[in-house]
């Protein structure tokens, strides 16, 4: 009996087995094929989720640089390359051949697709030219393959980046109506889609230019560059992962935008957010998503605000325009950088058709002025000249010294910019009508060390580190002669600083003393609106001048627009302090014009500096009419 219960359940276990048996042998042998093709018929693929660069706003809240979504077509990489044997063989060592490769695609039968070419369809259908897409596809396979080289040499193995399994843009900002005909023909077009990405916009257009600064796609050399990239990377590396993973799994596409000047550029890694992944089963044919598998979304970058008043930044880049130069508006209190205006400007929205031409302009638009424009300060530095002469004891306020239009000291004789001269005069009084010889005077019994010191002490020759970038050092001799030194008080001679070196001298005097940090950085908030960092300067650090040189100073500035070389401005009613200068160049009939001061003179709001650079006139007559014009346009802010 129990015999015969093993042998019918022994019967059952190998009907069982016969019939899996069968079942294999069916879907193996007899439909092998099938289900082998389909199975090589799809794909895990990893998409990247475009994340929205940050916005830069200015300190009212008024968007200066923001994200906005374009249209773009996309094309597989394989498509690019691996499909079509014509770009393997031809597109990468004979880039600079492309348009003849072009002309006669017909020679190359297997790189059709029902007799013709992708490129040729596309263009066809936006309208647009067969050759500039043809070229588009050509640079992108030799980006993609410097980025494979760079890796594998950092890593000196072979591998496989990401950049060679997911879609690249061959035409951005497709109209609407374009897009619309293309999804008509997506069907026949497999690997190719329409999708939405993020454009950097600039609704203010070429206001602020020099300090938003803009971006752009990797160039070559950043490309090439692992340190930029690991440097890129460092805010988005997982901990745990090895360099060469994290270097190929977390790659940002190629196409990623890039801060490449201004504050695109210092806060990039703030304004970049962080891309998401898409995980994804794609028909390999078609190119067409079956089922989605993992969604990591995107995060936004930061928010930045800046200093700048943008009501104030329109006025003064209009009283600006036309004439080569700079203006700035600071708060003397706190360093905030309330206007910055450089001309000539560019629009960054229309960059990328007009970057050939403005990179040749001898106006040099892309120079950010005030920040590196390296100038000798002429009669500006003359506060410098007597603040050491006073504080060293060298002069006093009843110290006189003649002028008779000119003085000769040696071989050589200096001038004053009047040949009659200006009469026997105190310091306040020689400040206030500029002259030169009673300077020259102050500058034989100071010494070149002496004036040195105290130019550096206002910051003279050094950066301000202000946050932008490229901001330029200036120069004041480390060693001077007599003859030198002589020149150097009046601002003229080998030293040379910029127009914000310039205006945080004045903001120490009119703030009584105290040491200013220009920044043009207000905050930072994450897409939330939670304040990441709020940048608040205060005045810690106090120059050591004594109460009774500052007061001459203050007093003589203000007469030089009450009745001394700035009387004829206008700038009396609005209680302006300031000093004009004019500053020579090596064309006789050019100078560079200044007019540095505060407003108002009793409890200053704002500091500001004006200077045209190569005009035929001097610093009250140019530079004046510029400040007349801020001040009182922006009467009911200031």
């Amino acid at each position: 009996m129990q015999k015969k219960r093993f042998n019918i359940f022994f019967g059952i276990i190998s009907v069982l087995f016969l019939v899996i048996f069968c079942k294999l042998f069916y879907i193996q042998m007899i439909q092998g094929g099938k289900y082998s093709g389909i199975s090589n018929n799809k794909r895990i693929r990893t998409v990247d989720i475009d994340t929205l660069r940050g916005t830069i706003y200015d300190r009212n809240g008024s968007v200066l640089a923001v994200d906005k979504h374009s249209f773009e077509l996309t094309v597989m990489y394989e498509k690019l390359f691996d499909t079509n044997s014509c770009f393997k063989q031809n597109i990468l060592p004979r880039v600079s051949e492309v348009k003849k490769l072009a002309l006669n695609h017909n020679l190359c039968e297997e790189c059709h697709i029902d007799k013709e070419m992708w490129v040729e369809k596309i263009a066809g259908l936006l309208e647009i030219s067969y050759i500039d897409v043809f070229n588009k596809a050509a640079k992108v396979v030799k980006r993609v393959e410097n980025i494979k080289r760079a890796v594998e040499m950092r890593n000196k193995r072979e591998i496989r980046v990401r950049e060679e399994t997911i879609p690249h843009s061959v035409v951005s900002h497709v109209p609407w109506e374009k897009v619309a005909k293309f999804e008509v023909e997506m069907l026949n077009l497999p690997g190719i889609q329409i999708e939405t990405n993020p454009v950097r916009w600039y609704p203010q257009g070429d206001m602020s230019s020099h300090v938003i600064g803009y971006v752009g796609k990797m160039g070559e050399k950043e490309i090439q560059n692992y340190n930029f990239k690991k440097k890129w990377f460092d805010d988005l590396k997982k901990s745990g992962e090895s360099e060469s993973e994290f270097f190929t799994q977390k790659s940002i596409s190629m196409d990623a935008l890039i801060g490449k000047t201004g504050i695109e550029k210092i806060y990039n890694s703030r304004l970049m957010g962080i891309p998401g992944e898409r995980f994804e089963e794609v028909t390999l044919d078609t190119m067409r998503v079956n089922k989605l598998i993992l969604e990591r979304p995107s995060t936004p970058g930061n928010n930045i605000f800046l200093t700048i008043d943008s009501r104030i930044q329109g006025i003064a880049e209009k009283a600006l325009e036309g004439k080569k130069g700079s203006v700035i508006v600071m708060d003397p209190w706190n360093g905030e950088i309330v206007a910055m205006a450089s001309f000539p400007r560019y629009n960054p929205n229309t960059l990328n058709k007009n970057y050939t031409a403005l990179s040749k302009n001898p106006l040099k638009p892309f120079l950010n002025r005030p920040i590196q424009s390296v100038l000798p300060p002429g009669s500006t530095f003359k506060i410098i000249t007597a603040i050491a002469a006073l504080e060293e004891n060298k002069i006093d306020k009843n110290s006189h010294f003649p002028c008779y239009g000119s003085l000769k000291v040696g071989n050589i004789r200096f001038r004053c910019h009047t040949r009659q001269g200006h009469g026997l005069l105190n310091v306040e009084e020689a400040i206030q009508y500029s002259c030169n010889i009673f300077f020259y005077e102050t500058a034989k019994i100071l010494g070149g060390e002496l004036l040195r010191k105290w130019a550096e002490n206002f910051g003279l020759g050094n950066t301000t580190d202000i946050g932008l970038t490229y901001e330029k050092k200036g120069n004041f001799p480390k060693s001077t002669s007599f003859s030198q030194t002589i020149n150097l008080s009046i601002g003229q001679g080998s030293m040379l600083v910029t127009p914000i070196q310039i205006v945080r001298m004045i903001a120490t005097i009119a703030n009584g003393g105290w040491y200013t940090k220009p920044h043009i950085l207000q905050k930072i908030s994450d897409y939330n609106g939670n304040i990441l960092v709020n940048n608040k300067y205060e005045l810690t650090e106090k120059i050591d001048i004594s109460e009774r040189t500052m007061d001459i100073i203050k007093h003589s500035l203000r007469k030089v627009v009450t009745s001394g070389t700035a009387k004829k401005t206008g700038l009396k009613e609005l209680q302006v302090a300031g000093k004009t200068g004019t500053t020579q160049t090596a064309n006789p009939d050019e100078n560079h014009a200044w007019f540095v001061g505060y407003a108002p003179f009793e409890n200053p709001k704002y500091c500001f500096v004006v200077v045209v650079e190569h005009t035929k006139g001097h610093g009250a007559a140019v530079a004046g009419p510029i400040v007349w014009e801020i001040l009182t346009q922006s009467e009911s802010s200031l």
